[in-house]
C-alpha cells in the first residue's frame, strides 16, 4: 500500500476481546461484499492487525506468553 506522509491517516483503537472478534467478523463481512473496493488494501491490513491481537492475548491468557514471558514472539 502506497501511503503519502502528507496525507496518512493513523488509528489505534483498543476493545475488549469480544469486540475484537466481532469486529474481525464485520471486517470480514465488508471485505467479502466487495462494496469498498478502494478499501481492500485497508481490510486487510486491519484484519492482520486484529487476527495478531487477538492471538497475543489469547496467548497471555493461556499463559503461554506475552511480553517478557517465555516463549513470546517479539512485537515490532
Amino acid at each position: 500500500m502506497s501511503r503519502d506522509a502528507k496525507d496518512t491517516v493513523y488509528c489505534s483503537i483498543q476493545m475488549p476481546m469480544a469486540q475484537g472478534r466481532e469486529f474481525l467478523d464485520l471486517i470480514a463481512k465488508l471485505r467479502a461484499s466487495g462494496a469498498h473496493p478502494s478499501l481492500e488494501s485497508v481490510f486487510k491490513e486491519a484484519e492482520g492487525e486484529l487476527e495478531m491481537s487477538i492471538e497475543f492475548v489469547e496467548g497471555m491468557l493461556a499463559g503461554e506468553g506475552g511480553l517478557g514471558h517465555p516463549g513470546s514472539r517479539p512485537i515490532f
